[in-house]
This record gives structure tokens, C-alpha cells and sequence, in this order.
């Protein structure tokens, strides 16, 4: 293998708004080395150069060859480096080298170009990256988690049909293929290959842990929204493979931590409020489905409807979407027609499941017949379109957007309480309610040791348990943020309680700030 160079990357144009690996290579100047390699020309002699598999493996193999540089020392990061200016000493040449090659290593990893990484995330920089090394840690492995993470559900797909055609048996894949799948180190193959439970595929994770991978499922979440708009836009059919995929990944988090993913359903920016608004309800959508005691099948299917039955919004003006004062009655009529086209939009996909069609033409319906398009009453709304009333209600109670304030989880509980019958079918907001807690993740409470904080996890009993403090009621001041579990004390004249609900406004404080 050739030795990748640094310098390489220096003054290199890397903001694409495509993600091209061959361009990527060229940039690295290492392509020769790595589509000539054994592997990439046995997979390109069995499927053909455009295979997504050749460009799954072609990335593994440039962390392979680029692990050397990865494992070394970068420079500290510099909050003033501008790419911008004429840079003179070599010590600055260095740095944009570095700067540009590691930028071009979240690229590879994640499948998306530099552009659309920038858009994702605007304040993107390399602080962590560069202090990896210091700590210890192995930047090489942290990538390659990084594509396994990634090219997860692909390569589970690829084994399984290479299997049921009988390559795999018959020697004809390359060996070189097996670190694709390490992250298969804790399932069976068989298991690979069969309907599982999906309890059963996962080990419970700290809230931390999985608050970390549940951020970076939303971060792919919005990417592919973003793209699925893009393409209905064009008048192009939404990737429902692709679009169950990350359904699954939401399901297999919310399975490991549950609570992370109520957590991180409460990030949400107004700007981008739809997207996020579709990703939250698919979470609550899970979390509904598993209360229910759903199979794993009708689990899916919610998730995949709560993601989808809004995505009609999409194709009104974006100035209404924007707005921020009430809407008039013609806006409101426009409004009303996101159902329409959002119908329009799943006619021309394939295998969408019948659910999924009905959350979206129910999910404004109400019990008492009040609700749109059709003023259905009670027995004539689908099951699914009365689950996507309660969950779609919840996330916008909750949730910051262009016209008002997130009202709070609690407030958000006692207001549909008082609908319970009349908006929403009355025993199915019992089991939501009851699930979510009377306390629920996100909720801001006043502790009796003088301290505010937010509700991070619930106990067996849907009642607070660990709690974030983040603010001193006492000194009127912010607090380094730590986590305190609830009722752990055996001294009930030490154990500390929760007083009362909050309105974290009134101390200049945002759950999302004190999430991750």
C-alpha cells in the first residue's frame, strides 16, 4: 500500500455538494491504491464498478491505509483558522491540511459530502477530532464505528442475499469483506438473516451513551428528510428502504435507552421545525407502539406513518410555514390541504403500507366529529389516525416553533387530558399518558435542595428518576450540570424531592441546551 501524504490535502477544493468517493480519492491522491486493491477488483468483477458495495468497501479500505495519519498527533484545534486568508508559515500550511483531511474523513464516513455535512451541522469544526490522540483514543476506530454505523442495514442486506443465492457458501466473496460487518460481532448470523425481536438484538445503554448516538440519528434523520423533500419536489418517489432503515435505527436506539430518544425529541429548531417535527413523532410513535404492547411489525409501521403523515406541510408555501402570527381562514383552508398532498405524494411509492395511509388522512379527524377533512367521529377514525392525533398533538405542544413557545410536557399532558374524548379517543390517551409519566423527560422542576433541573429518565414507576440540575434557585445563578437519581437516599430528611414544575423561561433556561 502507498503511503498517504498530508500535504495532499492542502488548498484542496473540498466543498462538493456531492458525495463523489473517486474525487475524494484523487484528492487524497491515493485512488490507484485503493481501486486497484484485491478486494475493490473482486467486487467490482462480481457486481460491476457502480455497485454500492465496491463504494462501501473502497471506503473501508481508505481508513485502512489512512489509519497511520489517523493515529498520529494533529495540531491543537484553532478556533481563528480561516481558510480564507494567505497562509504563510508552514506550521499554518500544516494545519489546513490537516484541517481539510479530517473534514474529508467525516465525509467518507458518514456518505455525504462536505457541503451537505456544513448544512447539517453549521458550526462544524474539529475541536473533538484533534483531541482524540491526547486522550488516548483511536481516531482510526472512531471512523470506521462511524461507517459500520452507517452502512449497517446495507451490508446485513448484502450478506443475506449473497447468502440466499449461494456466493457467500460458495467462497466467492472476498475475505477482505469481513471487517465490513465487526459491528455484527454480537448477533449470529442466523440471527442476521431472520426476523428477530427486537429486545433481543440489544444491550441496554447509560443515558449518556446513547444520548450521543441518538444525536447523530437525528443528524442523519434530518439529512435524509431533506433529501426525501428534494426528491418529491422533482416529482421523484420518497426511498422507502431507506426511510425503513432509519426507522429501524430510531427503534433499535429507543430499545437500548428509551429515554435518549424522548430527550433528544425536544431539540428542536424553528427554522427546520417540520423535519424535526417528523423525527420527534416518530419517536413518540415507538414509544406509543411498545406501550401498546405492539409486535415489532406494527411498531415499524407507526414509526414509518408518524414519520411520514406530515410531510404534505412540505409542499406549502414557506413564508405559512414561517409565520408567526395566527393564520386567516383562506391560510388555514391551504393549510388543510397538506393532507391532499401528502396523499399525493405516497401514490407514487410503491409498498407503502396501509397504515401509513391512514395516520395521514386521520390524524386531524377528532372523536366528537369537530376535526378535518372528513368531520369523522369516533368509530369512523382508523386506530392508526387516532394514535397520530395523540402523538402529532404532543410533539407540537412540546416542541419550539415559528409561531409560539414549546408550553412544556406537563401543561402539554393536562391540556389533552381535558380533550380526552372529544379530540382524542379516550383510552388510547390513557395508555400515552400513562407512559410518558406525570412528570415526563424534559420537564423542568424545582428540587428541594434549592436547585432547577430537568427530568432525564423515569423509574418503573413513570416517575422522575434521574434528574439534570442545571440552575441554583437560591443564588439565582447557573450551576455546572450534574445528575442527581431521585429517592436513592435511605434518610428521608436527606432525600431529595421534586417541589413543583417550573417554566424554565422564567430562569433563561432550554432542556435542549443541557441535553448532550
Amino acid at each position: 500500500m502507498s503511503v498517504f501524504k498530508m500535504e495532499s490535502c492542502f488548498g484542496a477544493d473540498i466543498n462538493v455538494g456531492y458525495f463523489d468517493m473517486d474525487e475524494i480519492l484523487s484528492i487524497l491522491d491515493i485512488k490507484d491504491t485503493i481501486v486497484g486493491s484485491k478486494r475493490v477488483q473482486s467486487l467490482i468483477k462480481m457486481h460491476g464498478r457502480k455497485d454500492r458495495i465496491v463504494g462501501v468497501a473502497m471506503r473501508q479500505i481508505t481508513f485502512d491505509v489512512l489509519r497511520p495519519t489517523l493515529d498520529s498527533e494533529f495540531l491543537p484545534y484553532d478556533p481563528y483558522f480561516s481558510d480564507d486568508k494567505l497562509l504563510n508559515s508552514r506550521r499554518e500550511r500544516l494545519y489546513d491540511a490537516q484541517e481539510r483531511f479530517l473534514i474529508l474523513c467525516m465525509s467518507i464516513a458518514s456518505g455525504r459530502s462536505v457541503r451537505s455535512l456544513k448544512k447539517l451541522n453549521p458550526d462544524l469544526n474539529t475541536k473533538e477530532l484533534r483531541s482524540k490522540h491526547g486522550r488516548s483514543q483511536s481516531l482510526f476506530r472512531y471512523f470506521r464505528q462511524e461507517l459500520n454505523e452507517q452502512t449497517r442495514e446495507y451490508i446485513l442486506s448484502y450478506k443475506a442475499r449473497m447468502d440466499k443465492s449461494g456466493d457467500l457458501n460458495k467462497g466467492s466473496v472476498p475475505n477482505g469483506l469481513g471487517p465490513a460487518v465487526d459491528i455484527e460481532q454480537q448477533v449470529s448470523k442466523s440471527a442476521a438473516l431472520k426476523k428477530v425481536p427486537i429486545e433481543s438484538k440489544f444491550i441496554p445503554t447509560a443515558f449518556d451513551d446513547e444520548t450521543t448516538t441518538a444525536l447523530k440519528i437525528f443528524q442523519d434523520g434530518y439529512s435524509l428528510l431533506s433529501t426525501q423533500v428534494e426528491r418529491f419536489k422533482h416529482g421523484e418517489q420518497l426511498e422507502m428502504l431507506e426511510l425503513m432503515k432509519f426507522c429501524r435505527r430510531l427503534i433499535e436506539s429507543h430499545t437500548r435507552n428509551n429515554f435518549s430518544l424522548m430527550a433528544i425529541r425536544h431539540i428542536k429548531d424553528a427554522s427546520i421545525y417540520l423535519e424535526q417535527h417528523a423525527m420527534g413523532m416518530a419517536v413518540l410513535g415507538i414509544h406509543f407502539a411498545k406501550a401498546m404492547k405492539l409486535s415489532n411489525a406494527y411498531v415499524e409501521v407507526i414509526t414509518l406513518g408518524a414519520l411520514l403523515f406530515d410531510l404534505g406541510r412540505f409542499r406549502l408555501p414557506a413564508a405559512m410555514v414561517a409565520k408567526t402570527t395566527k393564520m386567516t381562514d383562506s391560510e388555514f383552508d391551504l393549510f388543510r390541504r397538506h393532507i391532499q398532498f401528502g396523499e399525493q405524494i405516497l401514490q407514487k411509492c410503491d409498498g407503502v403500507p396501509k397504515a401509513v395511509y391512514q395516520m395521514l388522512s386521520d390524524h386531524h379527524e377528532k372523536i366528537d366529529g369537530s376535526g378535518y377533512p372528513a368531520g369523522k367521529q369516533d368509530q369512523e377514525i382508523s386506530v392508526y389516525g387516532k394514535i397520530a392525533a395523540i402523538i402529532d398533538a404532543y410533539d407540537a405542544m412540546t416542541s419550539e416553533q415559528p409561531h409560539k413557545p414549546s408550553m412544556g410536557p406537563i401543561k402539554a399532558c393536562q391540556q389533552m387530558s381535558k380533550e380526552s374524548g372529544l379530540a382524542f379517543d379516550k383510552k388510547l390517551l390513557m395508555v400515552f399518558l400513562k407512559s410518558i409519566g406525570s412528570i415526563p423527560v424534559g420537564s423542568c422542576v424545582s428540587l428541594s435542595n434549592g436547585r432547577v433541573g430537568f427530568v432525564l429518565t423515569l423509574n418503573k414507576s413513570f416517575q422522575p428518576s434521574l434528574v439534570r440540575q442545571v440552575y441554583s434557585a437560591t443564588n439565582k445563578a447557573f450551576v455546572e450540570a450534574s445528575d442527581i437519581e431521585l429517592n436513592k437516599s435511605a434518610n428521608l430528611r436527606t432525600e431529595v424531592r421534586i417541589e413543583k414544575e417550573v417554566d424554565p423561561q422564567a430562569y433563561g433556561l432550554q432542556f435542549i441546551n443541557h441535553i448532550s
